[in-house]
């Protein structure tokens, strides 16, 4: 899911993973002082080059603690791409160190046993694979990408019965869910469902206005330092960070996220360093992923 990239070329790259989500916890309602919290946060910065960086952060925000990590890159110095690795199970952290990433975090979703893609994914206009009946209280958009440059990324809201389209019209896509962001407004679900409305770790993508994409993570299920976040408030934390389209990506169980660079003192955040630090290898990641160059 990953491809390697020449040290002495003047490339980077971002790179999704396809995975799963579980557990749960209790949620409070947005707040303009969580607003507040977000922006006036102690965010430690880490440049990555080419206009990319790396942030992260612990946020008094939903009446609990969040541990949020951001990778942003301007879409027109990266190759953003979707690769696929065959049945195979790894790590986000290990699969961004073979592709020499700047950035790694999860995609969509995936069977557990046999690491295969549960929602549609189309690479080098390939089918090769397609969203699940299971799957569709949640997988309501994609992300694709037109060009062969990889500079082209669209997030949008998407249904089955537009995968067709989105093959003749794109080079590669991955579809997930549920849809953030669209056009600036968040989208709202009446779901009762406990995927969207217990605390989870999260993880997304998006884009800004100035072309910039987003990748972030909400990490999750560590007391009193990471709560993680319901889809309501993964929408609002989406727009706090100026996303205007954003599409959540799997998380749960399976979060992880890595990040070349330098990493604050605290709680190792999930978004990291590709190469010194990774996560313990407990969760196995399947073989399907988006890549990015410059």
């Amino acid at each position: 899911k990953f491809a390697s990239v020449n040290h002495t070329a003047t490339m980077a790259r971002i790179l999704l993973a396809a995975l799963l989500l579980l557990f749960t916890l209790p949620a409070v309602a947005q707040t303009p002082g969580d607003s507040i919290a977000f922006v006036t946060a102690d965010w430690h910065t880490t440049d990555l080059g080419r206009g990319a960086e790396c942030r992260h952060a612990q946020v008094e925000m939903f009446g609990s603690r969040q541990s949020i990590s951001v990778v942003s890159y301007p879409a027109r110095h990266f190759a953003t791409q979707i690769v696929q690795l065959d049945g195979k199970g790894e790590t986000t952290g290990r699969m961004g160190e073979a592709a020499d990433a700047t950035a790694a975090i999860n995609g969509s979703y995936f069977n557990m046993k046999t690491f295969t893609p549960i929602t549609f994914v189309m690479v080098d206009c390939r089918v090769l694979g397609r969203t699940t009946p299971g799957e569709l209280m949640r997988t309501n958009g994609i992300i694709a990408i037109r060009d062969k440059q990889g500079h082209d990324v669209a997030i949008f809201a998407c249904d089955t019965t537009q995968y067709p389209r989105i093959a003749r019209r794109y080079r590669a896509a991955l579809a997930a869910g549920p849809l953030l962001v669209s056009g600036g407004k968040i989208i709202e679900y009446d779901s009762g469902d406990s995927f969207y409305t217990h605390r989870h770790p999260r993880s997304l993508i998006g884009k800004r206005p100035n072309g910039e994409v987003v990748m972030a993570v909400i990490d999750g299920r560590a007391k009193g330092q990471a709560a993680g976040a319901t889809i309501a408030e993964t929408a609002y934390i989406a727009r706090l960070l100026g996303l205007t389209d954003a599409l959540n990506l799997d998380g749960g169980g399976s979060l992880d996220g890595t990040g070349r660079g330098g990493q604050p003192p605290q709680r190792q955040p999930p978004l990291r360093p590709c190469r010194r630090t990774r996560r313990a290898e407990r969760h196995r990641r399947p073989s399907a992923e988006i890549t990015g160059q410059s």
